[in-house]
């Protein structure tokens, strides 16, 4: 890490190739859309569930534990397309004086970041 390369020569050269490695990671990972076998495409459209608010990616051969608090749930997945269900969820919590259910929306909007809805 503190080593300095003396030969100029091999210096360059080795930071031309640093410089394409840290790229490689600048960019975010895209495979092609036809990256997906037919059995890998349905396990994901079985793995991840539409709900009002996000998506369940619980597998399907797992019981589900929780009839309507989907939110506390380690599968419970959100985009940023969900953030006006999720604000009015929240308004309603705070409204109803339901600090716990509050918080929960709260962490969940805070994840979500200051990311625009595009």
């Amino acid at each position: 890490m503190y080593a300095k390369i003396a030969n100029r020569t091999v210096a360059n050269e080795y930071f031309a190739v640093a410089e394409q490695v840290d790229a490689l990671y600048a960019r975010p990972a895209q495979l092609p859309a036809d990256a997906l076998g037919p059995n890998m495409a349905r396990l994901k459209q079985e793995h991840s569930r539409l709900l009002g608010n996000g998506y369940c990616t619980r597998p399907k051969v797992m019981d589900c534990v929780y009839e309507s608090i989907c939110e506390s749930c380690t599968f419970f997945q959100t985009t940023i397309e969900f953030r006006p269900t999720l604000l009015a969820q929240r308004d309603d919590a705070c409204a109803k004086g339901q600090v716990a259910r509050a918080r929960i929306y709260d962490n969940l909007l805070e994840g979500l970041g200051n990311h625009e809805a595009s």
